[in-house]
C-alpha cells in the first residue's frame, strides 16, 4: 500500500524533474490511482526514474510531456515483466516440497518485487540426448558427401540416375523439350539408340498441335 506521504513524496520528486505544481488534489489522486491499481512505492518509484531518465530522454524538447498515474502504473508492470522473464523456481533440498505453490508465488513475488534477483540469462539446457535418439543414429550407415567429386559415386534407379546426354538434364532431373518442358527421358539417356526420324516426327507433331492451338486463339478473338 502507498500512503499519503508516499504519494506526496512520488508527486515531490516528479515536479523536481518536469516544475509542476502539486496540490492537495493531487496527491489524493495518486493516492487513490496507485492503491487501485495494487502499486508499491518502490515500483512507481522506478517507474518515474525510467519515464523521465529513458522515455523522455530520447525525445526532443517539445515533445516532452508530464508524468501522469496511468504512466506510473503501466511502466511500473512492464519493469516487474521484465523482472519475471527468465524466472526459474528454486525448489528446496530433497525430492519433495509440500509447498511447492506458497514457495512458488512467494519466489515470483519477491522477484516481481525487486527483492529476488531476477536471472539476467536464459538458463542453458543440459544433458545429453535422449538414449533412443542415440541408439537411432548409431544404427544409420549413411555418408554424405562434402566433396565435388564424390557426387559421381550417388547412384539412382532408372534412366534418372545419369545425365541426359542430349539435353544435359541433371542426376535425377527430368529431361525438358527446347522450349524448357518436361518431357519423358531421351532414349539416350535409357541406354537406347535415338531414332533421328522418330524425333524429327515427334517435333513436326508439336509443331501441329501449337498451329491448332493458335488457329482456336484467332478464331475467339
Amino acid at each position: 500500500m502507498i500512503t499519503y506521504e508516499d504519494a506526496g513524496r512520488l508527486l515531490a520528486l516528479a515536479a523536481a524533474r518536469d516544475q509542476r505544481t502539486v496540490g492537495d488534489a493531487d496527491v489524493l489522486a495518486w493516492h487513490a490511482d496507485f492503491n487501485a491499481a495494487g502499486l508499491s512505492y518502490a515500483d512507481a518509484d522506478a517507474a518515474l526514474t525510467r519515464f523521465y531518465a529513458v522515455e523522455m530522454a530520447s525525445l526532443k524538447t517539445e515533445d516532452r510531456r508530464r508524468i501522469t498515474t496511468p504512466d506510473v502504473i503501466s511502466i511500473a508492470r512492464k519493469i516487474r515483466n521484465e523482472r519475471l522473464a527468465n524466472f526459474v523456481y528454486e525448489p528446496p533440498p530433497g525430492d519433495d516440497d509440500p509447498n511447492y505453490l506458497a514457495r512458488l508465488r512467494g519466489q515470483l513475488e519477491a522477484t516481481a518485487d525487486g527483492r529476488r534477483p531476477a536471472l539476467t540469462e536464459r538458463p542453458a539446457l543440459e544433458g545429453g540426448p535422449h538414449p533412443d535418439v542415440v541408439k537411432f543414429l548409431t544404427s544409420l550407415d549413411k555418408s554424405v558427401p562434402d566433396e565435388d567429386g564424390e557426387t559421381s559415386s550417388v547412384k539412382r534407379p532408372g534412366p534418372l540416375g545419369l545425365e541426359c546426354p542430349k539435353c544435359q538434364a541433371a542426376i535425377g532431373r527430368p529431361c525438358r523439350t527446347p522450349g524448357g518442358k518436361e518431357r519423358v527421358p531421351h532414349p539416350a539417356r535409357k541406354g537406347e539408340a535415338s531414332d533421328p526420324a522418330d524425333e524429327q516426327a515427334e517435333m513436326e507433331r508439336r509443331r501441329a498441335a501449337s498451329l491448332r492451338h493458335l488457329n482456336r486463339l484467332e478464331e475467339t478473338s
